[in-house]
């Protein structure tokens, strides 16, 4: 069962329970995929009385990115189990470099996958119905929040990681989304409903 098919509570259970999985990771991309729920929802209630192509492809943007999230936390669940078994039952360091390698890039592509939705918000915002402005700006603060926790993620990983070209790419990848987030959430803010 994915944690997409899991009810609210039973999520949240899972992760406060003693197990590894589901953990910051998936509690990350499930963030930024509420995000984009609510940054949908101004869409649905805009195009109701009014669209736009730029907020219909907001619409179907944000729906990509959210669909994408929920599979990422899945990954990165996957991912998680990887390294803890990497590290349990391996004195082979390859195989926990390279579960750490998969466990740093879920995260890496839960902030940009983020960092999208916090960017689709200003269109969300400037296009959508005035009444739901605060929902579009709530769905940036959310995927920024996403993105933040997910390079934190990241950058610990890195940590346990040799530094190399791959380590370098992460870490411009986490840099550049977590700049592009916040000049999002800094735009919808200043959107004048």
């Amino acid at each position: 069962m994915t944690y997409a098919e899991r009810s609210i509570e039973g999520f949240l259970s899972e992760v406060a329970s003693s197990q590894v999985a589901p953990s910051a990771g998936a509690v990350a991309a499930l963030t930024g995929a509420l995000g984009a729920s609510l940054c949908e929802m101004v869409c649905l209630h805009t195009s109701e009385t009014a669209t736009s192509e730029r907020l219909a492809d907001a619409e179907g943007t944000l729906r990509d990115r959210r669909e994408g999230l929920l599979a990422l936390a899945d990954e990165d669940g996957i991912a998680v189990d990887e390294v803890r078994t990497a590290f349990e039952q391996s004195s082979d360091g390859d195989h926990g470099q390279r579960a750490l390698r998969t466990a740093t890039e879920v995260p890496t592509g839960i902030a940009e996958a983020a960092s999208h939705v916090a960017e689709q918000a200003v269109t969300v915002a400037e296009d959508g119905t005035p009444n739901a402005v605060i929902d579009a700006i709530v769905g940036a603060t959310l995927a920024r929040a996403a993105v933040t926790a997910a390079a934190t993620i990241v950058r610990a990983n890195l940590d346990l990681l040799a530094s190399d070209e791959f380590a370098n790419d992460v870490r411009e990848r986490v840099a550049a989304a977590e700049a592009d987030a916040a000049a999002a959430v800094d735009a919808v803010t200043a959107v004048d409903p």
